[in-house]
């Protein structure tokens, strides 16, 4: 049985040889590129006409070449695939000159590789839906002139956050920006006050490991 469905995977991947249309690697680039950002919902009319204009393919073709695009992205990303395991993967010939095929799919996985690490940034980021703090820094100041002068030789702390917002599109991943804001002794009692019992009842918390299936 399973080797029957592995044939019909392989049998729905040689698709892909309508790649050998593309007039340039920034064309098959592109391909991917929109296989990867619609890898978990429909395809719509709009990207299967884009493609069809890019390679001369009939609708029917280009929405079988995206469907074949999206499983071959799907497995590179969440396996982890380097270029020798994609080569492998792919089926044994997308034309029927050898040269030409290894060519093809040579060039498949070399596009892949290069923007796994981007895509797989972007696919975590993606299962998160707020702000992630990714570094914090701070700083003593002690200020020597105010108006005010209540404030003068009064320690505070200059807290420095980089965070990093929640992803807009599936296919890029926020920069980073920064957060700056001052505390002062008391406003840092009781924000570690309350930083102790978060830690005290995640500490009760039994947690339990899930493997996040695709």
């Amino acid at each position: 049985y399973q080797r029957r469905v592995r044939g019909k995977k392989r049998g729905r991947m040689e698709a892909l040889a309508y790649l050998v249309k593309a007039s340039n690697a920034k064309v098959m680039e592109e391909i991917l590129l929109v296989s990867f950002k619609n890898r978990m919902k429909p395809l719509s009319d709009k990207e299967v006409k884009t493609v069809s204009g890019l390679l001369e393919l009939d609708d029917k073709q280009s929405r079988q070449l995206l469907e074949a695009a999206r499983h071959v992205v799907s497995e590179a990303l969440y396996q982890s695939m380097s270029a020798e395991a994609i080569v492998e993967f792919l089926p044994k010939r997308l034309h029927k000159e050898e040269d030409k095929s290894n060519k093809l799919k040579g060039l498949i996985a070399k596009i892949l590789v290069h923007y796994l690490p981007t895509w797989r940034a972007a696919a975590i980021s993606s299962q998160v839906s707020l702000t992630r703090l990714e570094d914090i820094d701070w700083r003593i100041d002690v200020m020597n002139a105010s108006e005010k002068i209540s404030r003068m030789s009064v320690p505070t702390v200059i807290v420095q956050l980089k965070v990093q917002d929640a992803p807009i599109n599936t296919t890029e991943v926020p920069p980073l920006r920064n957060v700056i804001f001052e505390l002062d002794k008391g406003t840092i009692e009781t924000m570690l006050e309350g930083l102790v019992k978060i830690r005290d009842q995640l500490k009760g918390i039994k947690t339990v490991s899930y493997t996040h299936l695709r």
